[in-house]
């Protein structure tokens, strides 16, 4: 019999990935406007009141204070990982951005192994090296410019990969809670850190059309990418959501040629055919399992 939940869990994250790419590319667009702290607050507060309104229309639980435990750990490392993301896209091109902030599966995968105690099974470490080494040739050109944000990028994936894992320990509660909680926390962190910068937010000659646009995007995309990833990860297991979600690299690609007209030599297009590698085993592996035992 097929498990629905397994094949759900990666479909959610290919489309949370598919969210993330067009917030990176809202983000990239922006920085020439705004600097990064205050598109982190607006990402989280256009987030906060999208995902508490959705809340409040479908009766769901709002969870502040006394939020449990896992649910801070997720709330406070997503919050860091905003910081390293937002930081990173408005350095780097969206594509190399987007692939240093991917490095979360190699981060997840040493985390499981470390809290679980248990060997990290040698399909998943062939995905992640995979990803990586896919991440390398993307990056190829770049690595030498802006190492500061590349470290920067790093260190947002560890967070991430902290949230997410406390992500999946969370039980009984629905995504829109989770999401809710996260972008509180994520308002008020950003908020504190945006005040030095908070003057341009009222500077009326920063805004176009476009601009305006570009800000609803970040919230809309990102509050989207945020339900949707919830869902995968409460769904399916952390160390293989994280790895489908290295498709955000290849999706980030195509908005770049889409957008910016970029043109990607034959090591960065291998990079991206070794990225979706991992997404397309898992979906295989998972199918061809569910049909040996339902035989």
């Amino acid at each position: 019999m097929i498990n629905l939940k397994n094949i759900s869990a990666i479909g959610w994250m290919l489309f949370s990935a598919l969210c993330f790419a067009l917030m990176g590319a809202f983000s990239h667009q922006l920085a020439w406007q705004f600097d990064w702290k205050v598109i982190s607050f607006t990402r989280a507060s256009i987030n906060f009141i999208f995902v508490a309104a959705l809340a409040l229309w479908t009766k769901k639980e709002l969870l502040f204070f006394k939020a449990p435990k896992f649910l801070w750990g997720r709330s406070i490392n997503g919050t860091l990982s905003i910081f390293g993301t937002f930081y990173t896209l408005s350095k780097l091109p969206i594509a190399e951005a987007t692939s240093v902030i991917n490095t979360m599966p190699l981060w997840m995968a040493i985390l499981i192994s470390f809290v679980s105690k248990k060997r990290v099974p040698n399909g998943v470490w062939f995905s992640v090296l995979c990803g990586i080494a896919g991440v390398m040739f993307i990056q190829q050109p770049h690595f030498d410019e802006g190492n500061f944000a590349v470290a920067v990028g790093i260190t947002g994936a560890f967070f991430a990969s902290v949230a997410v894992y406390n992500l999946h320990l969370i039980k009984n509660l629905h995504p829109t809670t989770i999401v809710a909680h996260f972008t509180f926390v994520a308002s008020i962190i950003s908020f504190i850190v945006m005040i030095p910068s908070a003057h341009t937010l009222f500077d009326a000659a920063r805004y176009n059309p476009l601009t305006i646009i570009a800000l609803i995007g970040v919230g809309a995309s990102g509050t989207v990418a945020q339900l949707a990833m919830t869902r995968a990860y409460m769904l399916g297991n952390p160390a293989i959501n994280s790895t489908v979600g290295l498709a955000q690299v290849a999706f980030a690609a195509v908005l770049d040629i889409l957008i910016w007209s970029r043109e990607f030599n034959e090591m960065t297009i291998i990079g991206i055919v070794l990225i979706t590698i991992p997404t397309t085993l898992f979906a295989a592996r998972i199918q061809f399992r569910n049909r040996t035992q339902s035989v």
